[in-house]
């Protein structure tokens, strides 16, 4: 079976050929072609911890028997194919709680002997990105007017950019602050049935010398993406999360946090 291509993105054309080289005449019930993707989530050992869906399944005939022919006769058949992959659709996916695959399989229904089946995998990216320019803005307070602001230039993003941004200090008593960073974070949710469980990570940290932040003056951030970041995205039963995330660790041992999301795609 060959395909035009291996990586696909929604609402893409998947366009190929099975190619059969039969040795003698046969005599096929159907040969089909099975396109399906797989979303596994498994969140511990017990049954109803799992969830198996299928983002995508279609299923069509490449060839049945006809009352003019009802036979394949020895030699090479081809037999072109084309479906759409549907506008919304989750990407390809290897994660901590859930695996996302596709594959397209086909069938050669055989009377009286063991079908034909090959079968091939292939990869979706998710859908471009769009409105990545677009600037966000968080803040958080504490009651004695201590306010920490966070400020990105774009909310969307490939891996390899350079997330750019500033942190501010507004008002309060600066000189309480011991630590201040601010983090590329990661988080991967799922759910089987009535269960739901995440895992989250770091993938960047930028620490910030206190003082910088005394004067009130906005602080330039610049925080690189992995190049092995993996995409944002939603599913039935998952989801993956990018934040960035400026906190401030202060004397009393309080802390102050603040956070916004932003999307990674796929070049």
């Amino acid at each position: 079976m060959e395909a035009v291509q291996h990586i696909y993105r929604p609402n893409d054309s998947v366009r190929g050929s099975l190619k059969l080289i039969a040795r003698s005449d046969l005599h096929p019930r159907s040969i089909m072609l099975h396109a399906v993707g797989d979303e596994i989530t498994s969140l511990g050992p017990n049954i109803a911890m799992k969830a198996h869906t299928h983002p995508f399944d279609l299923a069509f005939s490449l060839w049945s028997p006809s009352i003019d022919s009802d036979v394949l006769s020895k030699g090479e058949h081809i037999f072109p194919f084309e479906f759409g992959l549907p506008a919304i659709l989750p990407p390809t996916f290897n994660g901590d709680l859930t695996q996302i695959v596709y594959r397209i399989e086909a069938k050669v229904d055989l009377p009286l002997q063991p079908d034909l089946r090959v079968e091939q995998p292939f990869s979706v990216y998710v859908a471009p990105i769009v409105d990545a320019e677009k600037p966000v803005r968080a803040t958080s307070n504490l009651t004695d007017g201590l306010t920490l602001e966070l400020q990105l230039k774009a909310v969307a993003f490939y891996p390899g950019d350079h997330i750019l941004g500033e942190v501010q200090i507004i008002g309060g008593d600066a000189k309480t602050i011991k630590t201040a960073t601010v983090d590329l974070l990661w988080r991967e949710k799922g759910d089987a049935h009535d269960f739901v469980d995440h895992t989250e990570g770091l993938n960047v940290r930028v620490e910030i010398e206190p003082t910088q932040l005394i004067s009130g003056q906005p602080f330039p951030i610049d925080i690189p993406i992995p190049l092995d970041a993996d995409p944002s995205f939603v599913s039935q039963h998952a989801s993956m999360t990018r934040l960035v995330r400026a906190e401030l660790k202060l004397a009393d041992d309080k802390s102050l946090m603040a956070e916004t999301i932003i999307r990674i795609g796929m070049r």
